[in-house]
């Protein structure tokens, strides 16, 4: 399954930072290979005022958040981020693809 990948201002960050993003960001794509039957994938980092945002994207089944709570993973995701100050965030709909983002307030330690 192809994957886009699309960074920009990203330079390097704290380590629990860095890791809590890898984690998600990980685990988000691993939802997608596992539930979305999806053809393509879209991965973006921005930094922007004080802020590091991941985001990965899908064309898959996505799902109605109505009806489904979080499942472990992205509980995992919520929890890790929420122990550094960020916030997770997930659309989706049947038929739409899901779009999982991860929003942390953070300094750059150097530019990349």
């Amino acid at each position: 399954m192809p994957i886009t990948f699309d960074v920009d201002g990203v330079g390097r960050y704290p380590r629990d930072v860095e890791a809590a993003v890898y984690f998600c960001a990980l685990e988000a794509l691993q939802n997608v290979t596992k539930y979305a039957e999806a053809a393509a994938i879209t991965l973006r980092l921005r930094a922007d005022d004080g802020h590091l945002t991941f985001e990965v994207t899908d064309d898959g089944r996505g799902f109605d958040r109505t009806a489904d709570a979080y499942g472990t993973g992205l509980q995992g995701m919520a929890d890790r981020l929420d122990a550094i100050g960020g916030r997770l965030d997930v659309r989706s709909a049947p038929g739409e693809g899901t779009t999982v983002t991860g929003r942390i307030r953070t300094r750059t330690l150097s530019a990349g």
